[in-house]
């Protein structure tokens, strides 16, 4: 195997309706290359090492509470997917043990709905080099080809690194009334380029 490209599962582990249009390699500015696809559920253990290796702020900050890790039955949760209601696109990267996660973007639509609510989160070594971007770029125009037309994240107040990246990119943030100083991050994806 090529070290410097991503390994893809085997085609007949792919579970029906999972999106192979969304699979794609990318480079970081420093030039290591990054594959991004959607998750599935032969990609458990990539999941559970992924949150493993998240700094408690980190994972602070995704979950909105502490927490040292997140269960088995959590992560296969995680990775019930629907590819159309449902989706998650997950960062790889290959290293000497192969294949890791290093990002994971996703959205759950609301029941009857245009809209879904959404998460993002980039493993601590990761941060800056784009991988959040590329991931919410695939995840939008994923989205908006099963007829959502909003994404919808939270964040805590103090998270202003996200509200940073969110408002370069034109999203809506602001601060919920009565949540604690919850912020509410609103993507209208007719305004996200595809």
């Amino acid at each position: 195997m090529n070290p410097t490209t991503p390994s893809a599962p085997p085609p007949a582990a792919l579970p029906p309706g999972y999106p192979a249009d969304l699979e794609r390699s990318w480079r970081t500015s420093d030039g290591t290359v990054v594959r991004i696809r959607a998750l599935h559920p032969g990609d458990l253990d990539l999941e559970i090492d992924f949150i493993a290796g998240l700094s408690p702020e980190t994972l602070y900050q995704r979950l909105h509470y502490r927490a040292s890790s997140v269960s088995r039955g959590d992560a296969v949760r995680l990775l019930e997917l629907d590819y159309r209601d449902s989706l998650a696109c997950g960062a790889l990267v290959d290293g000497p043990a192969g294949p890791s996660l290093v990002g994971v973007c996703r959205y759950a639509r609301v029941a009857n709905s245009d809209t879904a609510d959404c998460a993002i989160v980039v493993a601590d070594a990761w941060h800056g080099r784009g991988i959040g971007t590329e991931l919410m770029r695939t995840l939008a125009v994923a989205a908006r080809q099963r007829g959502i037309r909003v994404l919808v994240g939270s964040s805590l107040a103090d998270n202003t690194r996200i509200h940073a990246w969110a408002r370069r990119f034109g999203f809506e943030v602001k601060t919920e009334p009565n949540s604690g100083g919850e912020v509410r991050i609103t993507v209208d994806l007719s305004t996200v380029p595809s």
